[in-house]
């Protein structure tokens, strides 16, 4: 079987064949991502747009994109839960925790992220103030865990 797409290259939304209740599945990444996130997520959820037996090419594309495109999205949005998290109280440890990784991956991403929000100011208000920005700087920095 060939893996382009019914309709040519191009088409990067496609139905199920075999059930016509499956919604439509991105194929392609570009198409996933310009679903968004919270659409990608229901997407996923959905057990009907998932075939288990009889998989087909298409079905096969249709996952790869949307688990792609979902976890690219997730990743992007890490450095805010964990800005919320240490800001809302939580221990940096419990952050890692969350995360699943160590202290020093959970602060490189915050940190990251945040210097650009400290540093992206619209219309003169920064995406994070000083002041937030120093909190939770402090609360690992308190920890021996700093920029490497």
């Amino acid at each position: 079987m060939s893996s382009t797409p019914a309709g040519g290259q191009d088409t990067a939304m496609i139905p199920s064949h075999k059930r016509s209740e499956t919604p439509e599945r991105p194929i392609t990444f570009k198409a996933a991502e310009d679903l968004g996130a919270f659409q990608l997520a229901e997407l996923w959820a959905d057990r009907t747009a998932w075939p288990i037996s009889e998989r087909t090419a298409y079905d096969e594309l249709a996952e790869l994109a949307t688990m792609s495109a979902l976890a690219k999205w997730l990743t992007r949005w890490q450095p805010i839960a964990i800005h919320g998290a240490m800001l809302a109280g939580a221990k940096p440890e419990a952050v890692a925790g969350a995360l699943g990784n160590s202290l020093q991956v959970a602060f490189d991403r915050w940190h990251e992220w945040a210097a650009r929000q400290r540093d992206f100011i619209i219309d003169d208000k920064p995406g994070i103030t000083e002041d937030e920005y120093e909190a939770v700087a402090r609360r690992f920095a308190g920890l021996g865990i700093k920029a490497l």
